[in-house]
């Protein structure tokens, strides 16, 4: 079922009472504008109305505690995927168009039982019509070959963030196949923490593999 509001506080926000009321797997909050978003690092991130696709989805799996990271690694494969072909991702979960500026970001949070998924909350929020005021941000309407209906991108994001699910529930490894093919990180320099290295490839877990200059 998708929740469609106007203007809200935070999409995650607003699923996380409609999870705790047992809503089912696939429930979804699509918002106009959000005023006290969350991006990375706890910054915080608005966004006026109509500018952006600001959605939420549940998730309601049995996954061990150890895979649960590979929702945000699938679903900004399945958001690269839907939004169009020019598209990568930077590890974990930036979506960057070619000229390596970030069009759309995941922020998921997660309750578990018992080691396992109770249910998790994928929050994807992309720049469609306009971006932040930044040098690093831009909107799929300046990518040529992206697409830019919202409803008709939700309604994809919401299909294959679902399905996404599934497969790391049954295929964990095909999912991270196809986040390699459109990756923006893999053999190049990255600066991580106090980590400087080549990045050389992605773990089942999700977790990044970094060569150091003493080959560690």
């Amino acid at each position: 079922m998708l929740h469609h509001v106007g203007t809200t506080g935070s999409t995650n926000a607003d699923l996380r009472v409609l999870a705790n009321q047992g809503s089912p797997h696939g429930t979804a909050v699509l918002a106009e504008a959000q005023t006290a978003g969350k991006g990375r690092l706890g910054r915080a991130w608005e966004s006026p109305p109509g500018s952006a696709l600001l959605l939420s989805i549940l998730i309601r799996r049995p996954l061990p505690a150890v895979r649960v990271p590979l929702l945000c690694l699938g679903a900004a494969t399945v958001v690269a995927q839907v939004c169009g072909d020019p598209l990568t991702i930077k590890w974990p979960n930036d979506v960057l168009a070619p000229d390596g500026r970030k069009v759309a970001g995941i922020l998921a949070e997660a309750e578990f039982q018992k080691g396992r998924l109770s249910w998790a909350i994928i929050g994807i929020g992309v720049n469609v019509h306009a971006a932040p005021p930044l040098p690093t941000a831009t909107h799929l309407a300046d990518v040529p070959g992206c697409r830019t209906d919202r409803d008709l991108l939700a309604a994809h994001l919401v299909h294959g963030v679902c399905e996404m699910a599934d497969g790391i529930l049954d295929n964990p490894g095909f999912m991270l196949d196809v986040w390699r093919s459109r990756n923006a990180t893999l053999g190049r320099e990255v600066r991580i923490g106090d980590l400087q290295g080549l990045a050389i490839d992605i773990e089942e877990s999700g977790a990044l593999v970094i060569q150091l200059d003493d080959g560690t």
